[in-house]
């Protein structure tokens, strides 16, 4: 059908069968055979033959407005397109979990910005179960989580090292230590995050492998909830260096690394749904998340 509406366009611009075959370089024949193809399909008369060429009738009319609309909107997709492939235009939605608003991803996000400043975003904030929800039911384009469960309907498009630390005010009597057992935190007021955070996930695993009864003070959906426990040296909470980064650089907070294999391998993912491509302008800020973790973290 793509040919025979640009041989009756041709017609119809020209006013002859003759004249548009000699434009299109084929046979006046073909082109019959194709305008007649379209009449045979719609059932009715396009075009009326005259000694003179041809003239269309209604049908005709309403044909050639429909065929000039679809070029116009074939136009206009190529340039919408042109536009997302040069990252004139576009829309990020991302799901991350609380942690990440701290430091990393305010600093991808801005120098991206400066690069692509016709891009917009959405960030929404949830726990790392909440994140990996998103990503499975396609509600976003990126997720950034804390030590989320393998899922096979979910792809890691980057793993960031992130060991969990025990985080205290600088004025906690355990803030000068190098290091510290999880059986030395087992008395100390503890703040955790509610069990929909990978956070939670890790320290019951240890707390459970290593058979300890621990004190939890706190416990909150909410990360900078966390921090605040910790700035007003209530207690002992468990973060990786990203999520109290400020507070890290101005010393009211100290990180201890903790002796446990299983919380200095814990790390944050980028993520997208598996078998579903990242539009340009996502897949571009992926590789910006990256360069800004470089700077701070490994990456897998």
């Amino acid at each position: 059908m793509e040919t025979a509406f640009t041989y009756f366009e041709a017609v119809a611009e020209l006013g002859s069968i003759r004249k548009a075959s000699e434009q299109l370089h084929i046979s006046p024949s073909s082109v019959s055979r194709q305008i007649q193809k379209l009449e045979y399909t719609y059932g009715v008369p396009l075009l009326i033959r005259q000694a003179q060429g041809v003239r269309l009738t209604p049908a005709g009319e309403l044909a050639l407005r429909y065929v000039k609309g679809r070029q116009k909107e074939l136009q206009r997709l190529r340039v919408e397109i042109d536009a997302l492939r040069n990252l004139e235009s576009g829309h990020i939605i991302i799901y991350t979990v609380e942690g990440m608003i701290g430091g990393l991803l305010p600093r991808a996000l801005a120098m991206f910005g400066k690069d692509h400043p016709n891009i917009t975003y959405e960030v929404l904030v949830a726990g790392t179960d909440g994140v990996m929800r998103a990503v499975v039911e396609d509600r976003c384009d990126i997720g950034v989580s804390f030590q989320p469960d393998p899922r096979p309907e979910v792809e890691t498009l980057i793993s960031l090292s992130q060991p969990l630390m025990a985080v205290m005010s600088r004025d906690h009597h355990l803030a000068a230590a190098s290091q510290l057992k999880m059986s030395e935190l087992k008395t100390e007021p503890l703040g955790l995050p509610d069990r929909s955070f990978g956070i939670r996930h890790l320290v019951d695993h240890v707390v459970k492998s290593e058979q300890l009864v621990i004190n939890i003070r706190l416990e909150t959906n909410s990360i900078d909830m966390m921090r605040q426990f910790a700035l007003q040296n209530m207690g002992v909470i468990f973060l990786p260096a990203f999520s109290f980064e400020r507070e890290l650089e101005s010393g009211e907070l100290v990180g201890i690394p903790i002796v446990s294999q299983v919380l200095s391998l814990s790390a944050t993912q980028v993520c997208k749904r598996t078998n579903i491509e990242l539009s340009t302008a996502a897949f571009r800020f992926v590789e910006y998340i990256r360069l800004v973790a470089d700077e701070f973290v490994g990456v897998a």
